[in-house]
């Protein structure tokens, strides 16, 4: 009897210590669980907190253009959610840089106009002007990398700004620029649509010696640019948007051959007049698939 109580105490410690262990070890599993659960939760309570900081976008009018040139495209696409209006940004025919607005850096990619108060000034002046926005926005502002946008004109001096100083680490980055109705070479419309100034396949028949001097220079442009080339063609015979010829719009082609993405995109119709092109909303659609395509 003694033998078998023996045996009955042995057993029940036996079961006693398995439990002991058991319960033990789904504890220990649990205290983990418990733990990786809470250091999961301040994890994405943490990368909330960690806000993004989007490139802002510079806006640049043609010749004689004012604040509405490209003022009404930016408001739609900040009223579209698409972007922020932020600063305006105005240059004295003396190069002084004045600035308005308020700047959040942490706003939904920001919109920043530039005026030039000359409005009609040389290729020379305005590529300077637009040197100096860039070097206040960078030392006073703290903006690291922008992209830009220019129409007509506007995407001629941004050509020339990069052309000066597209590598040079005073300014800020150049990451996306788009040009709407920009005349690369020249103004020259034909009738017929025919020019001297045609495309072929290695570039423009004719060069102006604006056209000759981008060429010459267009190793400076950074080749981690990303373009996006807009043209326009009313379709009356022209091969226009009745201020700049479809050639000379996508002359481009041969200035940006060497950056990591060119695009272009001819848009047709009364509303691809050339002063219509960025009050088109087709135009407004491309330009913010091209600066935001994950918006």
């Amino acid at each position: 009897m003694k033998k078998i109580l023996t045996v009955i105490a042995v057993i029940a410690l036996f079961f006693v210590g398995f439990g002991f262990i058991f319960g033990t070890h789904d504890a220990a599993k649990e205290d983990t669980k418990k733990t990786a659960e809470v250091k999961k939760t301040a994890a994405v309570k943490n990368s909330e907190k960690v806000k993004t900081i989007d490139v802002p976008t510079l806006f640049l009018h043609g010749y004689s253009g004012t604040k509405n040139s490209m003022g009404h495209m930016m408001d739609r696409l900040a009223s579209n959610g698409d972007a922020t209006r932020s600063l305006v940004v105005s240059v004295t025919p003396q190069g002084a840089v004045n600035v308005t607005g308020d700047w959040d850096k942490f706003a939904k990619n920001p919109l920043i106009q530039v005026l030039f108060e000359d409005n009609k000034s040389s290729l020379t002046n305005q590529t300077v002007w637009l040197q100096n926005v860039m070097l206040k926005l960078k030392s006073e502002y703290h903006i690291p990398n922008v992209n830009v946008v220019g129409h007509s004109m506007g995407g001629v001096d941004w050509t020339g700004y990069l052309e000066e100083v597209g590598n040079k680490p005073d300014f800020p980055t150049v990451k996306k620029f788009i040009a709407i109705g920009s005349p690369f070479n020249g103004l020259e419309i034909g009738k017929d649509g025919k020019t001297a100034y045609d495309l072929t396949e290695t570039g423009p028949a004719t060069q102006t010696e604006r056209f000759a001097n981008f060429m010459t220079n267009k190793k400076v442009i950074p080749a981690t640019l990303e373009v996006l080339n807009i043209a326009g063609d009313v379709e009356d015979g022209t091969k226009s948007d009745t201020s700049v010829s479809l050639a000379s719009a996508l002359s481009g082609k041969f200035i940006f051959d060497q950056v990591a993405n060119y695009k272009e995109l001819t848009f047709t119709g009364k509303q691809a007049q050339h002063s219509k092109l960025h009050e088109n909303k087709d135009v407004d659609a491309a330009v913010s698939d091209f600066l935001w395509p994950s918006s």
